[in-house]
Order: structure tokens, then C-alpha cells, then sequence
């Protein structure tokens, strides 16, 4: 561990950091461009937005996967983004659901 400046402990875990923005950050990533694809402009048959949607996968799985180390451990990573996620499913379920 190592101290900040704040006097705080920080956790240099990277190992379940990295585990948590690659496999948590993933699913996010997922449900997030399921958001777009279902309730964004323009239809769903249509080519352009399947493929644009297919690439913009891959630009915030890496936001995310970059973001994962600013956590002070592993455990808080793996919490958040299993928080995030549970709650981002649910909304989208909940909403198809409804539709």
C-alpha cells in the first residue's frame, strides 16, 4: 500500500483492477450500446446503425478499462462496476419490458 498525499491508503491491486475493467467493464460497455441501439435515432434494420454500434463497443470498454485504476482497491472496482451494471441490465430489461 502506499500513502497519498491526503494521508489516505492506496491499494495497488492493478491485478483486480484490471480483471474487474475487463470483465465488468465489458458487460457495461454492452448494456450501454444496447441503450443506443434500441432506443437511439434511427432504426434498428438499418445498417449504418448496427455497424457504428458494433465499433462504439470497443472506444468505451476502454474508458472504462482506463478508469478501473483510479479505484483505491480492487474490491471498491468490483463493486462499482458490478453496481453499475446490475442497475444499467435492470433499467434496460425493465424498459424493453415496457415497450
Amino acid at each position: 500500500m502506499k500513502n497519498t498525499e491526503s494521508g489516505q491508503k492506496h491499494q495497488t491491486d492493478w491485478f483486480s483492477k484490471t480483471l474487474a475493467g475487463l470483465t465488468a467493464g465489458l458487460a457495461i460497455a454492452f448494456v450501454c450500446v444496447g441503450f443506443y441501439v434500441w432506443y437511439g435515432p434511427g432504426t434498428l434494420p438499418d445498417g449504418d446503425k448496427t455497424q457504428f454500434a458494433m465499433w462504439l463497443v470497443t472506444p468505451i470498454w476502454l474508458l472504462i478499462l482506463a478508469s478501473v485504476y483510479l479505484f483505491s482497491s480492487g474490491k471498491r472496482a468490483w463493486t462499482v462496476l458490478i453496481s453499475v451494471g446490475v442497475l444499467l441490465y435492470s433499467s434496460f430489461f425493465l424498459l424493453r419490458s415496457l415497450a
